[in-house]
């Protein structure tokens, strides 16, 4: 398996050619990700912060609250504070580099689509005036960064996916990072969690098997306080195992060949369908912004469409 393939594994290169893409996508203050992701357009996130400007005289038409009582008895003459409304935000963007990501039946890995997603929205964010850290969630640990206005936080933020990325291999599985799949992409990310305010934005970007279906609810929770924005990748073999008969797989030594017979559907059904088609009733049902991206798309097509305010 060649990590020459930018199919199945991706390379800082191109995710740095990302950022042109970036500039393309329209973002309309109808849909709430396009507020959430941009520090520079209308918003309906909560929280505002406020920027200290200057102290001057008093006028007609100013804010009685705004005025300063100490300047104002000091000089003998009411002022008043000045303050800008503050868009720079803190966007911590989450992004699963675990096992179950590295899958694709068409074009690319869900691995390759989230690094891909997660570019996009990484320059997309910094160029709107916000800053950027967040957290790559890999097979082997996890990398987390604080939000910063440089371009060198997002290239360091980048270049942690790529890592994790290119560490995707079936074939030098230990079993210590087959346990580490077992864990939620939102178990690993707690602590961080708690760092957020009213004024951060967390964007997640994982698979049907990085969230569990109670903790949408616990997302919503989170959202009373905090800016959350889901991103699920899939692939369409997931819906579908019909698309598999005849497919063969192999780990490099052995090799299976895919029947998708009426057995062996009845037993993906109950293992995997059941739950996807309640995850995605779920996550569709949810107040939260959700958005679904594909393994066969253009990224930035679909990711266009999702800010643009179409159904997901």
């Amino acid at each position: 398996m060649s990590k020459q393939d930018s199919r199945i594994y991706t390379n800082l290169s191109a995710l740095l050619a990302l950022r042109d893409d970036s500039r393309h996508l329209s973002l309309s203050p109808r849909y709430r990700p396009a507020g959430m992701l941009s520090g520079r357009h209308a918003s309906r996130i909560k929280g505002r912060g406020l920027n200290f400007e200057e102290l001057r005289q008093y006028q007609a038409g100013d804010n009685i609250r705004q005025i300063d009582s100490r300047v104002s008895a000091r000089l003998g003459k009411p002022y008043v504070r000045v303050y800008s409304e503050e868009t720079d935000r803190p966007v911590h963007i989450i992004v699963d580099q675990r096992l179950p990501m590295f899958f694709g039946s068409q074009v690319n890995t869900k691995s390759v689509t989230a690094a891909h997603l997660a570019a996009l929205l990484a320059w997309q964010v910094f160029d709107a005036g916000d800053r950027v850290g967040g957290a790559v969630i890999g097979c082997r640990d996890m990398v987390q960064m604080s939000p910063k206005r440089a371009s060198h936080n997002v290239i360091h933020l980048l270049e942690a996916i790529v890592v994790a990325n290119n560490q995707l291999d079936l074939a030098s599985l230990k079993k210590n990072t087959i346990n580490s799949i077992s864990n939620s992409l939102l178990s690993q990310v707690r602590p961080l969690i708690a760092t957020l305010n009213s004024q951060s934005v967390m964007i997640l970007i994982t698979d049907i098997e990085g969230i569990e279906i109670e903790e949408l609810a616990e997302l919503e929770i989170l959202a009373q306080k905090t800016n959350v924005l889901l991103f699920v990748v899939q692939d369409p073999l997931e819906d579908d195992l019909t698309r598999a008969h005849g497919l063969s797989v192999s780990l490099g030594e052995q090799q299976i060949n895919i029947q998708a017979n009426a057995q062996n559907q009845q037993k993906y059904d109950a293992l995997y369908q059941q739950r996807l088609t309640c995850l995605k009733k779920a996550v569709l049902a949810s107040v939260l912004p959700v958005g679904l991206v594909n393994t066969y798309e253009p990224v930035i097509t679909q990711l266009s469409r999702l800010l643009m305010g179409e159904p997901v």
